[in-house]
């Protein structure tokens, strides 16, 4: 009527842009450090849901959960990958951001106290904590085990991600357990919560609890 013809729905859901997918490896989009907010990728395919954290199913990963005395509130979450894992938690922050600042004083103070070695050291996750904290191995000689410490921050959500083994004190066997964070989807919901709240997490099916 007006000279114009109007747009058929698949032309419209073509001009909408696609949010990056698991399968789309050579995205420029995971170059960038994780994890990710909500909405930002898509999660309907190749992901664990675990309600305010989604992971990346990666073949060989195995997932184990830490829960609290009431035994449905996951404190921790472990996930391993070879002989490197992932420790990460997640919990409510301000939208302005600051407290990964904050924190790394009070986990380096407790760390020391705990007679390890802390350094700061800055990588494309930003400043980090690398901790080696000294240990007894069984044959009764000493040894110390490392771990970097990282604090990340999206919208209104802060995560600790501890990474262990291997992965931690050589880059090359960190790439694999870098991919995996950079895959990691925080899903903060809209209720109101206290700063450092843990966001509420759930057991898939067939996770074991460490």
């Amino acid at each position: 009527m007006f000279g114009r013809k109007k747009k058929t729905v698949e032309e419209e859901i073509e001009e909408v842009e696609a949010l990056p997918r698991l399968s789309d490896e050579d995205a420029a989009f995971w170059s960038e450090p994780g994890p990710r907010n909500y909405g930002e990728v898509d999660t309907s395919d190749g992901y664990v849901d675990m309600g305010s954290i989604l992971f990346p199913a990666v073949q060989g990963m195995q997932l184990r959960t830490q829960v609290a005395d009431d035994g449905t509130t996951v404190l921790q979450i472990l996930v391993v990958l070879g002989n490197s894992g992932i420790q990460m938690s997640v919990a409510a922050a301000p939208r302005s951001g600051g407290v990964w600042e904050e924190l790394r004083e009070e986990i380096r103070k407790g760390f020391e106290e705990q007679n390890a070695k802390v350094a700061d050291i800055r990588t494309r996750y930003g400043d980090e904590l690398l901790v080696d904290m000294p240990m007894q191995m069984p044959d009764g000689r000493s040894a110390t085990s490392r771990m970097r410490i990282l604090g990340r921050e999206g919208d209104r959500w802060f995560a600790r991600i501890d990474i262990l083994g291997p992965a931690a004190a050589n880059a090359e066997a960190g790439v694999d357990i870098e991919k995996v964070i950079d895959r990691i989807v925080v899903h903060r919901d809209d209720h109101p919560r206290t700063r450092l709240e843990l966001l509420p997490v759930r057991l898939p099916v067939g996770a074991q609890e460490a």
